[in-house]
């Protein structure tokens, strides 16, 4: 079954390249990079309360698939899925160290391995001048990274590792002999501006999705150069007491941010589809 449109009811500005499917994908356009750091979004989703993860008791505790609940293949989680690869052909990729480690076989290309072909969002990529893949920023505050994970195995993928010093003597210690490094002492919020500024002027990352989780996205928002969320909100409800370590999405509303789109894909449906900016060009 092929992914729903999703109908923004607030368009955010469409650019030239357009969209990768007219008939599946509404146009996104963004802001040209900051001249010292990248344009940084987040891809976020969260439960109608807010929570977006939580500490596992086991594998099988899987707070992404408990946030989204219900069928897989239900319209809406099809259409947050095509919304999620489609935002991967913009720029490059953001994640967390421990994202990767709860999701050995994550790639976060637009068309991840094993699913079906999708030129379209590929040749977007090419419209607007990129490369084929994006790079992926890991950001490893210890460098206690799964180098064996498939992401640092899969061919013509770039990963560029955000870490502190001890971060990369620790990487070295597992074997690292080709990663390539942005060493500053994160996670103070002038080092995360400076390790931004590096992935603008030595690598030339101009917008990242940071699909890093709320660790990472709460350090990026307290340096000040989170510029805005990408959030689905689902129907699920979480017991928040029977988990250990609840995070929840920012308040988007008491933190200021503007509404700069909101969309749904059917009018009757409990799913939301929202894009929130915290700063302006």
């Amino acid at each position: 079954m092929a992914a729903p449109r999703i109908v923004w009811h607030r368009e955010a500005e469409p650019d030239g390249a357009g969209a990768p499917d007219p008939a599946r994908d509404a146009p996104i356009g963004f802001p040209p990079p900051w001249p010292d750091r990248p344009w940084i979004f987040g891809v976020m989703v969260a439960s109608r309360n807010g929570v977006v993860a939580w500490q596992r008791r086991d594998g099988s505790d899987d707070p992404v698939l408990g946030v989204l609940g219900g069928d897989p293949g239900r319209p809406e989680r099809l259409a947050d899925q095509r919304l999620l690869r489609a935002l991967r052909c913009y720029g490059d990729v953001g994640v967390g160290a421990q994202t990767l480690r709860e999701q050995p076989h994550l790639v976060q290309l637009p068309q991840e391995p094993g699913e079906p072909p999708a030129p379209e969002l590929y040749d977007i990529r090419r419209r607007r001048g990129l490369p084929r893949y994006p790079r992926i920023v890991v950001y490893s505050l210890f460098g206690r990274l799964p180098l064996g994970n498939l992401v640092f195995r899969t061919p013509g993928v770039e990963v560029i590792v955000v870490t502190s010093e001890r971060g990369a003597d620790e990487l070295l210690r597992r074997g690292d002999t080709g990663l390539t490094k942005v060493v500053e002492p994160v996670p103070e919020p002038a080092a995360l501006r400076r390790a931004h500024d590096r992935l603008l002027r030595e690598h030339g990352v101009r917008h990242l999705a940071c699909e890093g989780g709320m660790t990472v996205l709460t350090a990026l928002r307290e340096a000040g150069i989170l510029d805005e969320v990408f959030l689905t909100t689902t129907d699920a409800v979480i017991d928040t007491a029977a988990h250990a370590g609840v995070l929840k999405i920012f308040d988007f509303e008491r933190s200021s941010a503007r509404l700069a789109a909101e969309g749904r894909t059917a009018p009757d449906s409990d799913w939301l589809f929202q894009r929130w900016r915290f700063n302006e060009r």
